[in-house]
């Protein structure tokens, strides 16, 4: 079985599935969200039914420019109280919304917020936040289309369809979006809240 390495602390809703993957403290996995291969760095937030692909980097740190080496280590340990921009970034949260796709090869960097129903294309390089059902791809990302119109994209929002029970959402006509919406509008049932799982120090892939 391939390793995940795991820092914890480290919380996830069962199930997820992390296959090769190293995870950062204080990272937080969304129900039936899954990652096939890459590092999710720490201080990151992923909501519920993302899809990730292989050799995905998420929260991606900053190294200094304008110091006289881009090496961390050595600000590290310095006694001239230079800072390490990592350790600065570190608190700063990454947070990817629910329902995001993102594809192979994907870098995104520390900070960046993507919104739920997201698409993120293969191999682009995510450097600003993305708006909820945006299709951004390139180095750096930028936006490709939609995936719904106005209209749509403002219904799905207002739904927050992740948050109701999987057997309820098992039950709607998920190739028909306006019908679908048409039910979550009228029937609302009650919300599943989020209840996070603590990770042992060293678990490797599928949580239940």
């Amino acid at each position: 079985m391939p390793e995940t390495r795991i820092n914890v602390p480290f919380y996830f809703e069962p199930p997820v599935a992390l296959a090769t993957v190293k995870v950062g403290e204080n990272v937080r996995i969304g129900r039936d969200s899954y990652l096939n291969d890459g590092i999710i760095r720490e201080h990151t937030t992923i909501g519920r039914y993302c899809s990730m692909g292989r050799r995905v980097t998420i929260g991606a740190p900053h190294h200094p420019l304008n110091y006289m080496t881009t090496h961390l280590a050595l600000p590290a340990s310095s006694d001239q109280g230079a800072p390490n921009p990592d350790t600065l970034e570190g608190l700063i949260e990454t947070h990817i919304g629910n329902d995001v796709w993102i594809g192979d090869n994907v870098l995104i960097k520390r900070g960046v917020h993507i919104g739920d129903g997201a698409v993120i294309g293969a191999s682009a390089v995510v450097t600003k936040d993305v708006l909820p059902y945006a299709i951004v791809t390139g180095v750096p990302a930028r936006l490709l289309r939609y995936r719904f119109d106005e209209t749509t994209r403002q219904r799905l929002i207002r739904s927050a369809w992740w948050s109701y029970p999987e057997a309820f959402l098992a039950t709607l006509p998920l190739r028909d979006v306006a019908a679908t919406l048409d039910r979550l509008e009228n029937e609302q049932p009650a919300v599943d809240p989020i209840n996070y799982t603590r990770v042992p120090p060293l678990v490797a892939g599928l949580y239940h």
